[in-house]
């Protein structure tokens, strides 16, 4: 079974190919992730953490199509992004803008950790749909290999900070198949 780990940054996950634009030594693969190096049809999955959101507003449903070029049909996409409607009931619960920036803009820490698209359900569920995936849902990062695992990625971003017991989920995870 193939598995993409597509935009992975430093978390490495076993069992899959983990793909950046940047070397680190989690990367299996240095590609562009809206030009893979992968033939039509011959991924199994593709899982996506905090990487669509770097894609501007009239770019990212044309990544997914290109994520859907390389996944089999009935394939998996799982990707994880942040989450608007949480940050602005967040935003209106403690007004704290500073604790949102990273989720809303990026980090900025270099070239490529700029945001250029936020997301809620709505919005991604039918970009997901356009881009040739069907049965959008959200999933728990708990029922996946990786929270399984105990692999610790953004999927599972609650604020306050690390309060996965009382916190809120600040991130939007969402799995479809490949139509």
């Amino acid at each position: 079974m193939t598995k993409l780990h597509l935009g992975c940054g430093k978390i490495r996950l076993p069992g899959y190919i983990n793909v950046d634009i940047l070397p680190s030594a989690a990367v299996d693969k240095i590609a562009d992730l809206a030009k893979l190096p992968w033939d039509d049809a011959s991924v199994d999955m593709v899982y996506s953490c905090a990487a669509i959101e770097h894609f501007g507003r009239r770019e990212w449903i044309g990544i997914l199509k290109e994520w859907a070029r390389v996944l089999k049909p009935g394939g998996l996409l799982r990707l994880s992004t942040a989450d608007f409607d949480a940050c602005v009931e967040r935003y209106r619960e403690v007004g704290n803008l500073p604790e949102l920036l990273g989720l809303l803009i990026g980090g900025q820490k270099d070239d490529y950790d700029w945001h250029g698209m936020i997301f809620n359900f709505e919005t991604l569920s039918a970009g997901i749909l356009e881009a040739g995936f069907r049965d959008v849902n959200r999933y728990d990062w708990r029922d996946t290999d990786i929270g399984r695992a105990g692999i610790d990625d953004f999927s599972q971003a609650y604020l306050p900070h690390m309060d996965k017991e009382n916190g809120r989920l600040m991130m939007l995870n969402v799995e479809a198949t490949r139509a």
